[in-house]
């Protein structure tokens, strides 16, 4: 069972997006799994990981990873006015 601060810490590990697409917090692109299972990646530019748990997980990219992720099937950048 999870306490009260497990379910903050995972509630703000949700990227904020602004009107324009990018994290609020960091100005970064942020991109959304649409799969049926978890997916993790490597971004080409930084060899970064990137682990999408589930449907509709959505984390900050780093703008030099964006290029290789948007090739990935099930994986869409989140755009304006999402």
């Amino acid at each position: 069972m999870a306490c009260c601060g497990q379910n903050r810490r995972s509630y703000a590990s949700t990227p904020q997006i602004r009107r324009d697409g990018f994290s609020v917090r960091t100005g970064v692109p942020i991109f959304e799994y649409v799969g049926a299972t978890s997916l993790s990646v490597i971004g080409s530019g930084t060899g970064r990981k990137y682990g999408f748990a589930h449907s509709g997980a959505r984390m900050e990219v780093d703008p030099r990873d964006q290029a290789s992720l948007a090739h990935v099937p099930n994986l869409r950048r989140i755009v304006a006015g999402y």
